[in-house]
């Protein structure tokens, strides 16, 4: 079955698997934004104030980089730590907020009582690198 990801407004430059679930996968774009797919969420319905914010398997977009994000890759030893370079010559290592991926993994156990909405542009703890400070 081929599915079509909606959700970057420009050039996708690459787009990686997460090794720690098999439906997980992250998109750069030279929108200068991260994009953090989750398939199994393909199709789910939403309200109108979550289908503001993307399709319902958008999970997470990063908006950290001031340039375009060629590329991009997982932490293989710690889950929702991704390490994003632009092509300014910056390096992000950022994590998802545990709220976002813990209500994704949670959804099916329970509710979410407190009507918050899944926050699709912001919510990493970041920090950037110039190349002048990896010397």
């Amino acid at each position: 079955r081929i599915q079509t990801l909606r959700g970057h407004t420009d050039q996708v430059y690459n787009v990686e698997w997460a090794p720690f679930n098999e439906s997980v996968l992250a998109s750069c774009s030279s929108d200068r934004r991260v994009g953090i797919w989750d398939l199994s969420r393909i199709g789910i319905e939403q309200t109108p104030e979550d289908a503001e914010d993307g399709p319902p398997e958008l999970l997470f977009m990063h908006e950290g980089h001031t340039s375009k994000v060629s590329d991009l890759s997982f932490n293989t030893n710690n889950e929702w730590t991704i390490a994003s370079v632009s092509e300014d010559n910056v390096l992000q290592v950022w994590n998802m907020a545990e709220e976002i991926y813990a209500d994704e993994e949670n959804e099916d156990t329970s509710a979410n009582s407190d009507g918050g909405s899944n926050d699709k542009g912001g919510g990493a703890d970041q920090d950037a690198l110039g190349d002048d400070e990896l010397e």
